[in-house]
């Protein structure tokens, strides 16, 4: 639950209004009591600190995803936004890691389904654990991983094409 400050549309008085989750926008309109008026009024959210530090923590967020889009596509690969996760999808694997975190661990999808240590399944393994890195070090550590990984791959396909 979240309290803004709202003003009337019909009287311009300013009301401290609660709101349970989904929170208004600012700029968007909503009908609330207006105890001024007597009445169910069109209200809007009031900028104040608050409301301004919000905004621009969401524009910081969007421009943080926007960047990892954009770095992503400058290898080729796509990504999508889970919680506080990033998806990475390369031509050959997947990848997750937390994009807020100061030290980053590394999911990679899993080619092996199998966990050797346990017998159980595994659809992903860690590829590192708490590393101190920025979204573009790890991104680059994905290419740099899926270019060898690649390379590997048509090394076993002609070997195993000469063999025939």
């Amino acid at each position: 639950m979240r309290h803004y400050m709202c003003a009337c549309q019909k009287c311009g008085e300013h009301n401290n209004l609660c709101f349970d989750e989904p929170y208004p926008q600012y700029g968007g309109q909503f009908i609330r009591y207006c105890k001024h008026c007597g009445a169910e009024t069109a209200q809007t959210m009031v900028l104040t600190k608050k409301v301004a530090t919000e905004l621009r923590k969401q524009k910081a967020e969007q421009e943080l995803k926007q960047s990892i889009t954009d770095y992503c596509q400058k290898y080729g690969f796509t990504c999508w936004f889970l919680y506080e996760s990033v998806i990475v999808t390369t031509p050959i694997s997947s990848w997750q890691f937390a994009y807020h975190e100061n030290r980053i661990t590394l999911r990679h999808e899993s080619t092996t389904k199998i966990n050797f240590k346990t017998g159980d399944y595994a659809k992903t393994h860690e590829q590192f654990r708490s590393r101190k890195m920025i979204f573009e070090e790890v991104i680059d550590y994905i290419a740099k991983h899926d270019k060898r990984k690649m390379r590997r791959k048509r090394k076993a396909a002609n070997c195993s094409v000469m063999m025939e």
